[in-house]
């Protein structure tokens, strides 16, 4: 009775080990490699009128006002973080703070990260001071990750001042 019982505990042991096998785990496939993009919250400001405030030649731009962002109790001037071009062919998330750039459309906006696609993150809050006497606003944003049939998914939500909002953020001032 022993020996039975001796073989069978082993025997469990042993199906306990083979009874994952990776095609039944959800993920990548074994022979594939993906890159997943990182993802940025893009904000964009105008006038009522629909003037660009970014625009550093538009008449009342904010563009060199000092604006800053405010993260996790870190403050983030406007294109203060100097991030090296580097070369790689996987695509990694390089955080560069708050920084300004110009769309093939022409506007302008502000752009905060960039943060890790494949990672999750719980609701952030990220607090833009205009720097100009204007009250702050208020993002706030999540991003899941997750796979399903072998296939990568991720959504980021966004609220801007509480109302959930589509990205890129629109802020009027």
């Amino acid at each position: 009775m022993k020996k039975f019982l001796g073989v069978l505990f082993l025997a469990s042991g042993l199906l306990s080990f083979t009874a994952c096998s990776g095609e039944e785990s959800d993920g990548p496939e074994s022979d594939v490699i993906w890159d997943i993009a990182p993802f940025v919250i893009h904000i964009t400001v105008s006038d009522k009128d629909g003037n660009d405030l970014l625009n550093p030649e538009t008449s009342q731009s904010i563009a060199d006002n000092g604006i800053k962002a405010i993260w996790t109790g870190r403050t983030f001037e406007k294109d203060s973080i100097f991030v090296p071009d580097g070369q790689s062919r996987a695509v990694l998330a390089v955080f560069r703070g708050l920084y300004a750039n110009q769309w093939p459309d022409g506007r302008y906006r502000l752009s905060f990260g960039e943060f890790a696609g494949d990672r999750n993150y719980e609701p952030q809050e990220l607090v833009i001071d205009w720097n100009d006497g204007t009250p702050n606003d208020t993002i706030v944003f999540s991003h899941s990750f997750w796979w399903e049939n072998h296939e990568p998914n991720q959504k980021t939500i966004v609220y801007l001042n509480g109302k959930e909002t589509d990205s890129p953020v629109h802020i009027v001032k």
